[in-house]
């Protein structure tokens, strides 16, 4: 009987430790994706300045 009980708890010990592991996994990946998506917008924001700029300038000549 204390064998069933060791290999119960061990096995119960194993899955705490898998969902351990999978809970970590799943948070670099989140925290991954959430970084691609903020260069993501960083770049797009970037883009849209200059774009902006590119318009100002076409824009100021002519008001004078």
């Amino acid at each position: 009987m204390y064998r069933v009980e060791e290999l119960a708890s061990e096995r119960s010990r194993s899955r705490i430790d898998e969902a351990a592991q999978l809970r970590h996994s799943r948070r670099v990946s989140r925290l991954r994706r959430a970084r691609r998506m903020e260069r993501r917008a960083e770049r797009r924001m970037i883009a849209a300045w200059r774009r902006a700029a590119e318009l100002r300038d076409a824009v100021e000549p002519a008001e004078y």
